[in-house]
């Protein structure tokens, strides 16, 4: 009698303690040898016998019954089938007498075997498989439940020993990459190649593409939530972004807040406001000038006409800046009230805080009542799944938001000191705009600045953010008493 030698070893995680496949064609080859067998192929394949499909598998099958009476010699009978569709097969060849034997390390299979022994382990085979599917399924449910990653670290991310940790070297153009694409003005092919001319490569050493940033830039895994098969979990892992710029991203993907892309950069542009109509100012370069004008958005605004050279904008913006002028004395005073405000914030986020708290702590009592009402088979298996789904995804994002607040009510006071300097800055304001580049006076405006208005070529009203309009607001900066008098009243 002539047989064929078949070997598998699973690509898979089922077969990880299964003898390898040069171990199983030592012990066919030596079984041949001892019994004296004729061997006329040998067949072995990586692939899981738990799906149908193996296509070195179904070759053995075709040349069996293209050859009639030939037997087969495998290490196990878990080798040849893990389903029911390949293993009725098999023992449909082997009861009319087509396989003539199958012999393993432990037993032979024969056609005068009784057909129940066959389907009784080939369907155990079969059972280990969906056994084993099941426990790795509850296993990794479990890990997520946990907070953990179980799978290979997303870009940005590296695996170490139970846990995951940022990649501080990918993990940096990430964060720009969230951060240009919430602003609305480029494009995933524009930040695609920016990133690649900065170095921002994949683990092959290859550029990201448009594709695939999409995919980074809609996973919340970078703000602190796993999303996996539709459900959402809160990660254990350290998020590279907040919410709130993914929350930005998201809208921007949507397209709800793309604009077009700037050719030019215009530090002011967005930042000036027409004091007739109260529409921003745009810009435009004219012969080698930028000029800065009213949109006339309103359609009203004979504003839009009178054309204003940016030169004459920066005189403008400096020239306000010199409102903030403080002594030491006075930045202490304006120190003291910043740390009062502080404290205000503190208290609003403290309440903050105890509200998410309740609403989580709700949504919990709201996931253990729908738990209840599956049990009693009020709700289906798949109205279960979607309502389940949703609270997953409120409690984790809940989760996420305290996380937050309370890493900024730990950083408040820490910071105050750096008020100080913030109000240093200020009085030094003027001198640092007209040193500073064109993206530099745009920050420096941004943190000073709260609106601007222009009318006939010439300021209007300016006003500053709060900690700075009360310098603004004294006619005598470095009278100690005068700047007393407006925290007295308050105490």
């Amino acid at each position: 009698m002539k047989y064929v030698i078949y070997a598998r070893k699973s690509s898979e995680g089922e077969d990880r303690q299964v003898q390898s496949i040069d171990d199983q064609l030592n012990f066919a080859k030596k079984l041949a040898k001892k019994e004296n067998l004729e061997v006329v192929k040998t067949f072995f394949e990586s692939k899981s016998a738990k799906d149908p499909g193996r296509k070195v598998f179904n070759e053995m099958l075709k040349f069996i019954e293209s050859q009639k009476e030939i037997g087969i010699i495998t290490w196990k009978l878990n080798r040849l089938t893990r389903n029911p569709l390949d293993g009725g097969k098999l023992q449909w060849l082997l009861q009319t007498g087509v396989i003539a034997k199958i012999k393993t390390s432990d037993r032979i299979y024969s056609p005068e075997d009784h057909a129940v022994i066959f389907s009784v382990e080939t369907g155990t085979s079969s059972q280990y498989s969906i056994d084993l599917s099941k426990d790795v399924k509850r296993g990794l449910k479990s890990r997520l439940d946990e907070g953990a990653w179980p799978n290979y670290a997303p870009i940005g991310y590296l695996n170490e020993p139970k846990k995951i940790v940022i990649d501080k070297e990918k993990a940096k153009y990430l964060v720009k990459a969230f951060e240009l694409y919430s602003k609305g003005n480029y494009s995933l092919k524009t930040i695609a190649n920016i990133l690649f001319d900065e170095g921002f490569r994949s683990r092959a050493d290859y550029k990201y593409h448009k594709s695939k940033l999409h995919k980074i830039l809609s996973n919340p895994f970078y703000y602190g939530v796993t999303r996996m098969k539709g459900n959402y979990y809160q990660g254990k892992h350290e998020p590279i972004i907040s919410k709130e710029l993914f929350d930005k991203v998201q809208l921007a993907l949507a397209g709800k807040s793309h604009s077009k892309k700037q050719r030019h950069f215009f530090p002011f542009r967005g930042m000036l406001h027409c004091e007739k109509c109260g529409c921003l100012l745009t810009a435009t370069k004219k012969k080698g000038y930028t000029y800065y004008y009213c949109t006339n958005g309103k359609g009203e605004c004979e504003e839009h006409k009178k054309y204003l050279r940016s030169e004459k904008i920066e005189k403008i913006l400096a020239d306000s800046l010199n409102k903030l002028n403080l002594s030491s004395e006075s930045v202490e005073i304006m120190y003291l009230a910043a740390k009062e405000k502080t404290e205000h914030k503190r208290n609003y986020k403290e309440e903050t805080l105890e509200t998410l708290t309740k609403e989580s702590n709700l949504i919990q009592k709201r996931r253990e009542r729908l738990l209840d009402l599956l049990c009693a088979e009020t709700i289906s298996e798949d109205i279960y799944k979607q309502k389940e789904a949703i609270f997953q995804k409120d409690e984790a994002d809940l989760n996420i938001q305290i996380v937050e607040i309370k890493k900024k009510l730990a950083k408040d006071f820490s910071t105050l000191e750096q008020t100080k300097k913030v109000f240093l800055s200020a009085s030094k304001g003027q001198k640092v705009f007209l040193k500073a580049n064109e993206k530099e006076k745009r920050k420096t405006l941004q943190n000073l600045l709260w609106n601007v208005t222009i009318q006939n070529q010439q300021l209007a009203k300016v006003s500053f953010k709060p900690e700075f309009q009360v310098i603004a607001n004294e006619p005598n900066l470095n009278d100690f008493d005068k700047l007393r008098e407006g925290r007295d009243s308050n105490e």
